[in-house]
């Protein structure tokens, strides 16, 4: 079974992968580029034991959006006929299903609300872009907090219930449509936004690479200096805030406001940490899909050393029969062995590149490995801040406590 995602008016269709395709403005498997539209704005995912394809809004700023219902955060279950939209007024796709050898109907996924418009929550967890994907000998641990957000919607009441049945596409007549198999995705699905919101350039080509989605570690870099900024500018503003204190001032209002500000930029903080999880996650499901396709070829080599000694036999027993045609022969021979060679060499550079590809892949990994260490710690530094910015406010109140106490001893004795 093939999802597509096709145009409202037919026109073009993007093929979705076997298990997870990405959506958003830049190195994803479907480009849009649209400001309304984030760099990791969704992911569109098969399960094999529903055996549906779920749609994930990866915490986006502007949504998405099925059936005009807005989906931020969390997961929706696909039915053939759905229309999707990525971003405020985004394209509209409309999602389609093509089964080979069989017309089979989705089993109703969604559910009619008569009451509210909005999409109905169900208290099944999806955490699968919080966890690993299975990694064999390349697994590591990593200390991340599942996301809580993410939830399995129920289908939106707006969308009715009536239901399109599943059709039945021959798979050679979407070869145009860029078709990709399990191992080759297509590389360069680009929406253009005119200066017209209402229409759009779609630019595709299918090259057939292995594409790599990387993490934009820039700007989570530049995030974390501005943090650290922050840090140092509230540093001056508490001890600044100190020294009021010392002078009695009556400032508990300002440290107050101080502490809320620290709560929200501990909250930025969490939400950084989460989009690092995410990607992450990205990273070692695309290693697993490299190590898998080391593995065949591996084995597709051993496959041709094997008929290379058999063939190799086979011409040395043939030889003394050959005598008249030996130059005919030799000429063949030549050729064959050239051949077979071309083909080896060029099976082991595929090998050698998957290599560097993984490689590269495992040091992308460890540098956001590092940088979730070191949100970690900035996490703890603010939590301890908060807590000292705490501890003096409740110090200060009990200070100026005393004083207004004293300051009433006395003028009642000085009235005395």
């Amino acid at each position: 079974m093939k999802g597509f995602l096709h145009s409202q008016d037919g026109s073009y269709a993007f093929p979705l992968g076997p298990k997870v395709t990405t959506v958003g403005r830049e190195n994803c498997d479907i480009s849009i580029n649209s400001p309304q539209v984030d760099n990791q704005h969704a992911l569109i995912e098969y399960d094999d034991e529903q055996r549906c394809f779920i749609l994930k809004d990866l915490n986006s700023t502007t949504g998405t959006y099925v059936h005009d219902c807005r989906v931020q955060n969390a997961a929706v279950r696909l039915s053939h006929g759905d229309f999707l939209r990525f971003g405020f007024n985004g394209l509209p796709l409309e999602f389609r299903i093509d089964q080979q050898q069989q017309e089979t109907t989705m089993p109703s996924i969604y559910q009619r609300q008569s009451s509210s418009n909005s999409l109905q929550l169900i208290t099944q967890t999806i955490p699968s872009r919080r966890t690993t994907n299975g990694i064999i000998n390349h697994q590591q641990q990593i200390d991340v907090r599942q996301n809580p957000g993410f939830s399995l919607r129920g289908r939106p009441s707006s969308a009715g219930n009536k239901r399109t049945p599943a059709i039945i596409m021959n798979t050679s007549s979407h070869g145009s449509n860029g078709v990709r198999d399990s191992h080759v995705r297509s590389n360069a699905w680009t929406i253009n936004n005119t200066s017209n919101p209402g229409r759009s350039v779609i630019n595709g080509s299918f090259s057939g690479e292995l594409e790599v989605p990387c993490q934009d570690n820039n700007e989570i870099t530049n995030r974390v200096d501005q943090l650290e900024k922050e840090v140092k500018g509230r540093d001056a503003e508490i001890r600044e805030l100190n020294d009021r204190l010392r002078s009695l001032e009556p400032l508990s209002s300002t440290f107050t406001n101080e502490v809320h500000t620290l709560r929200s930029e501990l909250e930025k903080v969490k939400r950084e940490k989460q989009a690092a999880s995410g990607l992450i996650s990205s990273l070692q499901r695309e290693l697993h899909s490299k190590e898998s396709d080391l593995v065949k070829l591996t084995r597709e080599i051993e496959g041709l050393k094997t008929d290379s000694r058999d063939k190799d036999l086979r011409l040395q027993s043939l030889q003394a029969k050959l005598n008249l045609l030996r130059d005919r022969g030799r000429a063949e021979e030549d050729r064959y062995t050239k051949e077979k060679e071309l083909k080896i060499k060029l099976a082991e550079q595929q090998i050698n590149e998957l290599n560097e590809s993984v490689n590269r892949l495992k040091s992308q990994l460890q540098d956001t490995e590092k940088q979730l260490l070191r949100l970690n710690q900035n996490e703890q530094n603010l939590k301890q801040e908060y807590e000292q910015t705490r501890e003096q406010l409740a110090e200060i109140q009990r200070n100026e406590t005393i004083l207004k106490a004293d300051l009433a001893l006395h003028l009642s004795i000085k009235n005395f």
